[in-house]
């Protein structure tokens, strides 16, 4: 620097000492933040991955991966349509008394979980559970309980479901066995994530939709 004016050759050395400096400190804040993470305390695992997501080794341009800003994903509600929680099968329809009895099944657990499938759906998991008694007039065999989930959108008025199926559980009971528990576990169902949905379910005979 002559006379308060900086020269060409004294910007380019100073240029290279900003980068190294610059460099240095990224380093440096890098091995803190993993030093930190791996001690339990301060900056989380997240925020190391964070950064191993967006930063290079500094050999070509920043590069981001697609998920690293992806939003959470959307898990519609779930909720059991009012009066489908238990089943009666009966020997004849003409006569429903306690003797006649075939097995009585209930719903007493629900669950469901949802996971990025694509850019833009998502994959729902649905959990449900109960148990199966025998009655008075069960002689023994298998059951096959008829379980209706829909998923429904909210964003419409009247809209027709995007999923509606009545699913088969088998389940064996003896006679005069204590009550048998049964459990479905399915995860075919796809929604679109740009959709607001229901996800509803409930024992179905046939007649209702």
């Amino acid at each position: 620097m002559r006379n308060g004016v900086e020269t060409g050759a004294g910007r380019k050395t100073g240029a290279v000492l900003s980068g190294v400096l610059c460099l240095s400190l990224l380093t440096g804040c890098l091995s803190s933040s993993d030093e930190l993470s791996s001690g339990g305390g301060g900056i989380g695992a997240s925020s190391k991955s964070l950064a191993q997501n967006v930063l290079t080794s500094g050999r070509g341009p920043i590069e981001v991966k697609a998920d690293t800003f992806a939003s959470d994903v959307y898990c519609p509600p779930i909720r059991m349509l009012p009066g489908t929680h238990l089943l009666r099968k009966f020997q004849s329809r003409n006569e429903e008394t306690p003797e006649s009895l075939l097995y009585q099944a209930t719903i007493d657990e629900w669950a469901r979980e949802c996971s990025r499938e694509g850019a833009d759906q998502t994959r729902i998991k649905i959990g449900l559970s109960g148990d199966v008694t025998p009655g008075p007039a069960w002689k023994g065999g298998e059951v096959a309980l008829p379980i209706r989930v829909a998923i429904v959108p909210t964003d419409v008025d009247d809209a027709k479901p995007v999923f509606s199926e009545i699913i088969a559980v088998p389940i064996t009971i003896g006679e005069g066995q204590p009550a048998e528990a049964w459990t479905l576990i399915e995860n075919k169902f796809l929604i679109q994530q740009n959709r607001s949905m229901k996800i509803v379910f409930g024992f179905d005979e046939g007649k209702r939709r």
